[in-house]
């Protein structure tokens, strides 16, 4: 067990660090301009809005930073126009998403541990690309380029505690743009998805935050829980607290590779690993041992990763992201041969 986790925190930090120095360079952040109030956007079709608690720094060419602002949030439309991303800093979440060159269903998207600005940019724009969905991203401090692995996972986990009052004030802002049928959003679906430490965010939420103000009217067509990063046994007692929602799903992976290392970290099984205790009763579970394999986001296809989701992978996610009720069909399949088999036996 010792020589797994050594030889998965080093597999792992040699590659977030890789990533990180591509994009935190200058070269990188040159494709990043946060544009003067003077300034509108021009019309292109490649549009992410952003929700971020990071410190503002306008001067700079990295203006946000690798900190948690705890002041405030800040509401940024993201146009990306020859190659150029324009960031454009606005008042509001309405006035960021009425800007949205098309209306279509919206996923709030909360990222996990080891995203910098500019690499929370690439994830929200491949979901953008991938699902034809408009990108409302969470964007939190997860890591620290100066930070040693053992010190950012704990520098991660306690960004994303403290980031669930921000994030409980950004639901808030849906729900009342859903009672007053905001035009950006009527007649529109949205999901909330959490991936690994992200749901570190949801689940703070759940437990300190006063959730029973969102719970008048579900407003959220489907909460995701995905490869979460927190802990599988007690889950029942926050999950039932969820109402606002229409369905919740938890999508696990029992040969996780970097949920296992988190684990082990913890001495804690994850609940986006494996099922310890109760289920809660208004979730569905998914499991994803049998086509994830050993990934960890096993809901995109990257570009320089051999890995690729089946089509009943994505299917499934394309349904999860449109709002709708969805089915790993092949999951149901084997639930079939399982249960076929048993009756056999008995």
């Amino acid at each position: 067990m010792r020589r797994f986790l050594v030889l998965l925190c080093i597999t792992i930090s040699f590659s977030a660090r890789a990533q990180l120095t591509y994009y935190n360079s200058e070269a990188y952040w040159a494709n990043f301009s946060l544009q003067t109030d003077s300034i509108r956007p021009s019309l292109t079709d490649t549009c992410l809005v952003f929700v971020s608690n990071r410190h503002l720094y306008k001067d700079s060419l990295r203006f946000v930073d690798e900190f948690v602002d705890t002041a405030g949030l800040k509401y940024f439309f993201l146009q990306k126009n020859a190659g150029q991303w324009n960031v454009f800093q606005v008042p509001t979440l309405s006035e960021a998403m009425n800007m949205m060159p098309q209306k279509r269903d919206i996923v709030v998207y909360a990222e996990g541990m080891g995203k910098i600005f500019t690499t929370n940019v690439q994830r929200a724009l491949l979901m953008r690309s991938q699902y034809n969905v408009n990108v409302v991203m969470f964007d939190y401090a997860s890591i620290n380029t100066t930070y040693r692995p053992s010190k950012n996972f704990r520098f991660a986990r306690s960004n994303a505690r403290i980031s669930a009052p921000h994030y409980f004030r950004l639901l808030k802002t849906i729900q009342q743009a859903r009672v007053e049928n905001e035009d950006w959003i009527a007649h529109i679906k949205v999901s909330t998805f959490c991936h690994s430490m992200g749901n570190i965010i949801f689940r703070e939420m759940m437990k300190h935050q006063p959730y029973e103000e969102l719970n008048s009217v579900p407003f959220i067509d489907n909460v995701v829980l995905n490869a979460a990063c927190v802990p599988s046994k007690g889950h029942k007692e926050w999950v039932e607290n969820i109402r606002f929602a229409n369905r919740i799903y938890i999508n696990y992976n029992r040969s996780d590779w970097q949920l296992k290392g988190a684990h082990l970290l913890t001495l804690t099984a994850q609940l986006g690993e494996k099922l310890k205790g109760k289920r809660a009763d208004n979730a569905c579970y998914v499991n994803f041992r049998e086509q994830g394999g050993r990934q960890h986001s096993y809901f995109l296809n990257f570009p320089h990763n051999d890995y690729r989701m089946t089509p009943e992978m994505r299917d499934y996610f394309v349904q999860l992201f449109s709002g709708n009720t969805a089915v790993l069909e092949e999951e149901k399949t084997l639930a079939k041969k399982q249960q076929g088999a048993s009756s056999e036996v008995n």
